[in-house]
């Protein structure tokens, strides 16, 4: 019997017994992606002998090749599913959520008791959601669930499913801002008085103290008005407010600059709501510098950092793999990338 006579046989279930028990031990000789699809098929066999053997293996089979079969797009989803289910390492589970192949039923059956960390993780892939509310349900109904998940689990609702928007896009969200903006602007007594900086501190902790007073004595409207219209060491400030619509609204401004949103993308004191907007906007991330420190920012969502690292350079993925303060999961898809850049580059 030819190699792909016995592969068929044993995926088909007709293959004698002493052949599927080698081949439930992990003894047939497959690339990693195919044996971990066997495997997960004879774990399911109908001789519980063979079942017994193929979970055993499963179990057993050394976690950093899990992690990069389920990390990979062309993973059997059948192998997406085993994992999920299997109580997994938390590196495991994380990276099943994170790969876009993952069908949604997966996810949504992974938030009914997901850890809060990974709860959020799986909120951050809005088309997902939009394509499988179910999720969003299942969230809700996890026992850990978060103030802050109730919050964007809400937030997501609202934004999405009671308008019955079909895609989710950044530049949609944004024109709502820039609506909200320029009816401040029309509104003329709600305009504020001109924030003039002459006269400060020179010193910036001084300066920047005086500034954040003014602002503190003005209302929402005052302070969406100055974050569009107003100078660059405001704007500076207001992309860290508390209130997302003033945040956001910087993002919107005609005076913004590409360096500015570097300097943003930088920043560890803004929310990860305005960094995944950054990420999102083509405009702003056709600069290197923006990516770059939106890659390194340990508080931008993985998602939008690991979209990102096929585009830095490699001197800079090197670091990005001994860094520490960004999530495992960035760390060990830029060692990843890093790795198949070498691949390719032997090959040549």
């Amino acid at each position: 019997m030819v190699q792909a006579d016995i592969l068929k046989s044993l995926n088909d279930g007709s293959a004698p017994k002493h052949l599927r028990i080698f081949a439930a031990q992990g003894l047939a000789p497959l690339p990693p992606r195919e044996m971990l699809d066997l495997l997960v098929r004879l774990s399911e066999d109908a001789d519980s002998q063979i079942a017994s053997q193929a979970s055993h293996t499963l179990k057993n089979w050394p976690e950093d090749q899990i992690l990069s079969q389920v990390q990979a797009r062309d993973c059997h989803v059948r192998v997406l599913e085993y994992f999920a289910t299997k109580a997994a390492a938390a590196a495991i589970l994380e990276a099943i959520v994170l790969n876009p192949s993952t069908p949604g039923s997966v996810v949504a059956q992974l938030a009914l008791a997901s850890s809060p960390s990974l709860l959020e993780t799986i909120l951050y892939n809005r088309v997902r959601l939009l394509e499988c509310p179910e999720i969003l349900q299942n969230v809700k109904l996890n026992p850990s669930i978060t103030g802050e998940a109730r919050r964007l689990v809400q937030e997501i609702e609202v934004e999405f499913f009671s308008s019955k928007k079909k895609q989710y896009t950044v530049e949609r969200s944004a024109e709502t801002v820039a609506s909200s903006a320029q009816s401040v602007e029309l509104e003329s007594e709600s305009l504020p008085e001109d924030l003039c900086l002459e006269g400060l501190p020179l010193d910036p902790e001084e300066r920047e103290s005086a500034i954040l007073e003014r602002l503190a004595k003005m209302t929402v409207r005052q302070k969406i008005w100055h974050a569009r219209f107003g100078a660059r060491e405001v704007r500076a400030i207001l992309i860290r407010d508390s209130n997302k619509e003033v945040a956001s609204t910087v993002l919107q401004s005609p005076k913004l600059t590409e360096n500015e949103v570097g300097a943003f993308a930088a920043m560890r004191s803004v929310s990860d709501e305005i960094l995944r907007q950054i990420g999102n906007s083509r405009e702003w991330t056709r600069g290197y510098t923006v990516i770059h420190n939106l890659v390194k920012n340990p508080k931008t969502p993985p998602l939008i950092s690991q979209r990102m690292l096929f585009r830095l350079q490699t001197k800079d993925l090197k670091l990005l793999t001994r860094d520490r303060s960004i999530p495992e999961a960035v760390r060990r898809n830029a060692q990843r990338t890093l790795n198949e850049r070498s691949a390719s580059r032997n090959a040549l």
